[in-house]
């Protein structure tokens, strides 16, 4: 084996995280019920890595953050991940299978450097300004918080990030080419977490692409495989009269072996 290979691979074995089982998928579903959608993808990645502070992962960049929860997504329900769209020309329906693992590694590939604007830096959006937009009441609010708390200079960044109102006061005081300039550049800098997927219909040969939302489509998967959980741990019960914690504990091989006995 090479050693480009081997340094690889020993990349891979230590960035992965640990797959959520039994206790822990429970209370990631949980999660995903109580709290608002970022919040929720942050009780996850916790609940894989306890020992990382929680300001930590909220930090990070939402690139970085999405590998992340990919790689929590394929040591916790596999690496397949399907799913389907609806083609724009037709309507029919486009089912599409992607690898978590080759999407993380996208996410953490190096893009070109983007040409950057005279004047005008901006960093990463990370948890924390989404967040900070989830407050807002409209589209535009929102724009303006992402792009205060991600393009302010250190001077200015106490008051506009304080609150919706001094967001918009702080992008309106801009001249019109500043604004739009900062917005441009807050596209380069994040246009690398994004995970755009190509598909072709075969009912009408049209093509379209759609967006995949990672923490969305990894909280809904988390609640449906919680829910099978809990009808296995319903079926163990009233057949045994184990506990919820002891069935949960099991390995789900083990749980299918004693559901096969039972016959369900």
């Amino acid at each position: 084996m090479g050693h480009g290979k081997i340094e690889r691979l020993e990349n891979e074995e230590r960035s992965a995280m640990r797959g959520l089982a039994g206790e822990e998928l429970l209370r990631a579903w949980e999660c995903s019920r109580e709290l608002p959608e970022q919040q929720a993808v942050l009780a996850l990645l916790e609940l894989a890595d306890p020992e990382r502070p929680a300001r930590e992962w909220a930090r990070l960049p939402l690139g970085e953050r999405d590998a992340l929860l990919l790689e929590l997504r394929a040591a916790t329900l596999g690496r397949r991940m399907e799913g389907f769209a609806v083609c724009p020309a037709c309507g029919a329906e486009l089912e599409f299978a992607v690898d978590a693992r080759e999407l993380a590694e996208g996410l953490r590939t190096p893009a070109a450097p983007a040409a950057q604007p005279k004047g005008i830096a901006a960093r990463p959006a990370n948890t924390l300004d989404l967040l900070a937009s989830s407050a807002a009441t409209s589209a535009e609010e929102a724009r303006a918080i992402l792009l205060a708390r991600t393009a302010c200079a250190d001077g200015e960044e106490t008051e506009a990030v304080k609150t919706a109102e001094g967001a918009e006061r702080w992008l309106k005081a801009k001249p019109r080419r500043v604004a739009e300039r900062l917005a441009k550049r807050f596209e380069q800098v994040n246009a690398a977490a994004e995970i755009r997927i190509e598909l072709s219909c075969a009912a009408c040969g049209g093509g379209s692409v759609i967006e995949l939302d990672v923490a969305r489509y990894f909280l809904r998967e988390i609640g449906a495989a919680a829910r099978r959980l809990m009808a296995e741990i319903h079926e163990l019960a009233r057949a045994y009269g184990w506990s919820e914690a002891a069935i949960a504990g099991m390995s789900g091989a083990r749980r299918a072996a004693y559901l096969g006995m039972l016959g369900t």
